[in-house]
């Protein structure tokens, strides 16, 4: 894994082997104002990417909506989408209401999500996930 970025609200690697982008908040994100590299550190994150990347985002400290960051967020979820995120498995508290905050902040850009209890079990989910083939190779091994 490589450090895209390290700040003391959140974490953001990316696995070039899985085409895969890994995201961790940190406690002070809840109370964050403001998040001046945020969006720049996802662009430079999305462009070590290939469409068809998938997301293991860790959740498992978000306990509130930070409302003063909404806007961040939804932008940066536009980003992803853009991008070509095949799936993106999160991974919340089982018993805290990390699922509904998250829930609360995703828009409605179609954004594929699958929610699970552990990070082994959204990894091995993503791991065993079978790209999607090109149209045209599917084509060729029907016909």
């Amino acid at each position: 894994m490589r450090v895209i970025a390290f700040r003391p609200e959140y974490q953001l690697t990316v696995e070039d082997d899985k085409n895969r982008l890994f995201y961790q908040n940190f406690d002070p994100m809840q109370q964050a104002r403001a998040l001046p590299y945020y969006r720049e550190d996802w662009s430079a994150a999305l462009a070590e990417v290939r469409p068809g990347f998938s997301i293991l985002s860790d959740m498992q400290v978000v306990n509130q909506v930070n409302y003063n960051l909404l806007e961040e967020f939804q932008a940066v979820e536009q980003l992803i989408v853009q991008r070509g995120v095949s799936m993106v498995a999160e991974v919340h508290v089982p018993g805290l209401p990390t699922r509904r905050y998250s829930d609360e902040i995703t828009t409605s850009q179609a954004m594929p999500v699958r929610h699970f209890l552990t990070i082994w079990e959204a990894a091995q989910f993503l791991d065993e996930l079978k790209p999607e083939l090109e149209p045209e190779l599917s084509e060729r091994a029907a016909g």
